[in-house]
């Protein structure tokens, strides 16, 4: 009887641990509400940094980061053949993928590595919108899914830009799984 009484706490302390590390990395704040048009063009349009004007310059994202997460961005809306086609800058496109970068942490693989404890991690959060372009001048362009993204890489063998391929997964994978659960709706004939 006396061990439970010791160890019970530490079970509880390490399930609250475990779940809150289960935790979703994402939190949609605009839900899509119809069906995508799977044989539309996307393109993925600008990524902008919204980090606050006194945060220091060396400490931004850099413009290759940036354009490596257009690239993940692109492979994953590929990956998942959400679109009939995604394409980098074009114009023509009927559907955009936007976003900001709202807070962000380089961290330090040599400092992962040497003390570790999540001491040196990266850390990124997101804002990404999915744009439906207006259709003529009469129309305005409408965000019809956005959510906020949030990635940390605290192993010291990941590079810390390993988090933007991890934003856009949890992108893709949120919107697809939004997807399928309104054709499968649309499909049983119900009105969601």
């Amino acid at each position: 009887m006396n061990f439970w009484k010791r160890t019970l706490p530490l079970f509880a302390v390490m399930a609250i641990l475990i779940a809150s590390g289960c935790a979703k990395n994402y939190r949609i704040t605009q839900e899509l509400e119809a069906p995508i048009d799977r044989t539309a063009i996307a393109t993925i349009g600008e990524i902008v940094d919204l980090l606050p004007d006194d945060f220091d310059e060396g400490k931004k994202p850099t413009a290759e980061q940036i354009d490596a997460f257009k690239s993940h961005l692109t492979a994953q809306l590929r990956d998942k053949e959400i679109f009939g086609a995604v394409a980098y800058d074009e114009p023509d496109a009927e559907y955009v993928v936007e976003g900001s970068v709202l807070e962000f942490k380089k961290g330090s693989g040599l400092v992962r590595a040497l003390i570790g404890f999540g001491i040196g991690s990266a850390k990124v959060t997101t804002e990404l919108k999915l744009i439906k372009k207006a259709k003529g001048p009469e129309e305005q362009d409408e965000v019809i899914f956005a959510g906020n993204f949030k990635q940390t890489v605290s192993d010291w063998t990941e590079s810390g830009d390993k988090i933007f391929e991890r934003v856009a997964k949890d992108f893709v994978k949120a919107l697809k799984k939004r997807m399928k659960k309104l054709e499968k709706e649309m499909a049983s004939g119900k009105e969601s």
